[in-house]
């Protein structure tokens, strides 16, 4: 799990989210979180304040092609 504090229109929020949901935006130079039943949130680099994961959560396996 990876807890991501964003700065949103209303105030800061913190979001509980699986790692793997994180991903790099395609709209927003930025991070894009899918919230399953919510749709995605896309976090601006400028409004976000922190992503904290577990160490094992933040690598990449790139032995797989």
């Amino acid at each position: 799990m990876a807890n991501v504090v964003y700065d949103g229109p209303d105030g800061v929020h913190e979001r509980t989210v699986d790692a793997d949901n994180i991903s790099d935006s395609g709209k927003v130079e930025g991070i894009r979180v899918n919230l399953k039943e919510e749709g995605y949130l896309h976090i601006p680099y400028t409004r976000l304040y922190w992503i904290h994961m577990s160490e094992g959560e933040g690598k990449m396996d790139y032995s797989q092609p």
